[in-house]
């Protein structure tokens, strides 16, 4: 297992503190857990855009030279999908 180190504002170590006494694991582990899951909503949101995207693809009017891989598209998406 890789180790990280990282800087915490006072709060948010007191917070760590208390919810690791709370759910009686490690610092490192609840940090553990909430980066994956931070990390799985992430990778559901930008999978929900490409379902959007292939659930409304042909269903609307639009430029026909658009493709999965068009510039525009993949810009669109990452700036107002989230």
């Amino acid at each position: 297992m890789a180790t990280i180190t990282l800087k915490i504002p006072d709060e948010l170590n007191a917070a760590l503190e208390v919810a690791s006494a709370r759910q009686h694991m490690s610092k490192s582990a609840v940090v553990r857990a909430a980066l994956e899951e931070a990390l799985a909503l992430e990778e559901k949101a930008a999978n929900a855009a490409a379902v959007w995207v292939e659930t409304w693809r042909g269903c609307l009017a639009g430029r026909e030279e658009a493709s999965p891989d068009d510039a525009r598209l993949r810009h669109l998406l990452s700036k107002h999908v989230r």
